[in-house]
């Protein structure tokens, strides 16, 4: 059994501003070789990476995304001013164009479609748009697209099916973990990690599903959570848990070869 892949979460989220390029650069530097972004779609149509649907909590701006165009979204700082003050000042909101520019070729991308942004426009809405970006980046077999909702990884499932598709999950059981991965075809599972246990993560491995999980900051809660054969965990400090694995946390309870798996999203058939 391998240590979990650890995915960075939003970047490099503890030390950059959160879902911009010095995040997902500084996660690169780190050693990340899987980085998970966040995405929002415009009223123009564009989609854009940022966790919120509102400007307030990590920009200088105010107002929601969705009822604003990507030049007034982009007018302002995505610096994180509450956590970083003015040392990031010159962030902007990416583009999804941009971020997957930045991370082609150095590492995979899990892409969360935030709820928020799920209409009832099957074919124009942030699906379909979301899946048109990564085919226009050349890297429909490098993206796993997630959601918590499932309307969107069902749309996903007819308007990307090339395209590795994961399910999160907050509150739930092993029933609903399985019968929504059936439902839309799922190779990845994300329960948060406060729902694992034993019972699910058994069900989850016997049905040939991977399982991965948020957000895991201390090595010693890394070193808990290794018991359940996780592929991956995403961590907001992706260098301290990759450097806790290269100093051998895992060593006497992870057997063999602990270095980071290879980068990526599961796509079984290749494996």
């Amino acid at each position: 059994m391998k240590a979990p892949l650890v995915i960075a979460h939003r970047g490099d989220s503890a030390h950059r501003p959160e879902n911009t390029l010095a995040s997902f650069a500084s996660a690169l530097e780190v050693g990340a070789v899987l980085v998970e972004l966040d995405v929002q779609l415009t009223a123009d149509g564009q989609v854009i990476v940022i966790h919120d649907p509102l400007l307030e909590r990590t920009t200088t701006g105010r107002g929601d995304v969705r009822r604003l165009t990507l030049a007034e979204v982009r007018s302002v700082s995505a610096g994180y001013p509450d956590r970083f003050g003015s040392t990031y000042a010159g962030e902007r909101v990416p583009a999804l164009s941009e971020a997957l520019a930045l991370l082609r070729g150095r590492a995979r991308v899990l892409v969360e479609i935030k709820t928020e942004s799920v209409t009832d426009d099957a074919e124009g809405g942030i699906e379909a748009r979301t899946a048109e970006e990564v085919r226009r980046a050349g890297m429909a077999d490098l993206v796993a697209l997630i959601s918590f909702d499932h309307r969107a990884i069902l749309r996903l499932a007819s308007l990307a099916p090339e395209m590795t598709r994961g399910r999160l999950f907050g509150r739930t059981n092993a029933d609903e973990v399985l019968e929504a991965a059936r439902d839309a075809s799922c190779e990845l599972v994300m329960p948060h990690k406060g729902q694992l246990t034993r019972a699910l993560v058994d069900r989850v491995h016997a049905a040939g599903l991977k399982l991965a999980t948020w957000v895991v900051d201390e090595p010693a809660e890394l070193r808990k959570l290794a018991r359940f054969g996780l592929y991956g965990v995403g961590s907001n400090r992706p260098g301290v848990l990759l450097e806790a694995i290269s100093d051998g946390l895992l060593d006497d309870s992870v057997p063999g070869d602990v270095a980071p798996r290879p980068p990526g999203p599961p796509r079984t058939p290749r494996e």
